[in-house]
């Protein structure tokens, strides 16, 4: 195993996404807030979100007058994240992908194309702007509340007033000052199939494949990620290797060029305090959320005082070198190591482990 400085390839990645060509257009067409349709799975958002929840989702192109349904996705059921406001993910219909995102009022971020939007203030007549292809493309079906406007991926709504009379032809004026309702990006991954095994997209450069957090994304998306969230980056070149870890349906396609994978603190953070309330009932008493954790506690590994960038060393923690857990008080934590700001101190006693502090591992 071979080790890599951690600025050095952040650095070798940002010149990949300079000097190449972008990515495909179809993985453009298909990705919002790094979330790739047909990429992103269901298991892998629960993984990364621990909030996740199934809601509800108003079908504005399936009104509940409507009989048919669309292959592409479950209709009326979707899962949201308080981390990714104004976003609701819904599963393609036979498999653990995720084949449509609903945009809501809460959504702040760029579209496919790259244009910023607010939700809470999007209107009509701003579709001219975002996509001026799409302006005079009215459609609605019988059954629907909506007049959608739409392409093969990306469909916008506005209210239809039942109240203007004549209905048609459409005074197109009055609408323009109504609200997008909602946004849906959808996209048939049965059709993305290949051998009807793996999802696989165009791949005009000799890019690897990159995952942030368990979610697979472009790497456009490397460019909005600051050196200060990552906690660990790990480039797998086996592809021995690379099968092994990411094996069965979900596992990526074509690893050729190898693999990074990116861990966020954010990420690594929910990890180790899982793990560790695993193991101290005493830990899971005092660290209630992971994000409590540095606020009231100080952690000590192997006698070391943890003050920044820790959180890959602790995530990396597992059965294999674990050895205990204890928690010490405020006195004896003041007393020990000279700390006073923290109520409690998390001694974490491990196995000597070659090269643990290094956050960047080549493979």
């Amino acid at each position: 195993m071979k080790f890599l400085n951690l600025t050095i390839l952040l650095l070798f990645v940002s010149l990949i996404s300079r000097a190449q060509t972008t990515d495909t257009e179809l993985a453009k067409k298909l990705t919002i807030n790094g979330f790739c349709l047909c990429q992103t799975t269901l298991s892998g958002l629960k993984q990364t979100y621990t909030d996740l929840k199934e809601v509800n989702v108003e079908e504005m192109d399936l009104g509940k007058k409507c009989i048919s349904q669309d292959s592409r996705y479950i209709a009326g059921k979707g899962y949201a994240s308080d981390k990714q406001p104004g976003m609701i993910f819904q599963k393609d219909q036979d498999t653990d992908y995720i084949s449509k995102i609903r945009l809501t009022k809460q959504f702040k971020g760029n579209l496919p194309n790259g244009k910023y939007i607010d939700m809470s203030n999007l209107k009509l007549r701003d579709l001219s702007k975002l996509y001026p292809e799409l302006k005079d493309k009215w459609g609605s079906r019988g059954c629907s509340d909506y007049w959608n406007f739409s392409n093969d991926t990306i469909s916008f709504y506005v209210k239809i007033d039942t109240n203007k009379k004549p209905q048609f032809p459409i005074d197109e004026a009055y609408y323009m000052d109504k609200p997008i309702e909602g946004i849906d990006l959808m996209m048939s991954c049965y059709s993305l199939q290949k051998h009807h095994a793996e999802i696989i997209f165009p791949d005009e450069n000799n890019d690897p494949i990159f995952f942030i957090d368990s979610i697979r994304v472009n790497k456009g998306v490397l460019s909005n990620l600051e050196p200060s969230e990552v906690a660990t980056v790990t480039v797998y070149k086996d592809t021995n290797v690379i099968k092994k870890i990411f094996h069965g349906s979900n596992g990526p396609g074509d690893i050729k060029n190898g693999l990074i994978y990116i861990e966020t603190k954010d990420f690594a953070k929910n990890r180790y305090w899982n793990y560790f309330k695993s193991k101290s009932p005493d830990y899971a008493r005092i660290v209630t959320t992971s994000e409590k954790d540095t606020v009231t506690v100080q952690y000590i590994l192997n006698g070391k005082v943890l003050q920044k960038d820790f959180e890959g060393d602790l995530a990396s923690i597992d059965d294999k070198i674990f050895i205990r857990l204890v928690v010490i008080d405020k006195k004896h934590l003041a007393a020990e190591y000279g700390i006073t700001n923290k109520e409690y101190g998390i001694l974490i006693t491990t196995t000597p482990r070659q090269n643990q502090q290094i956050k960047v591992q080549l493979k």
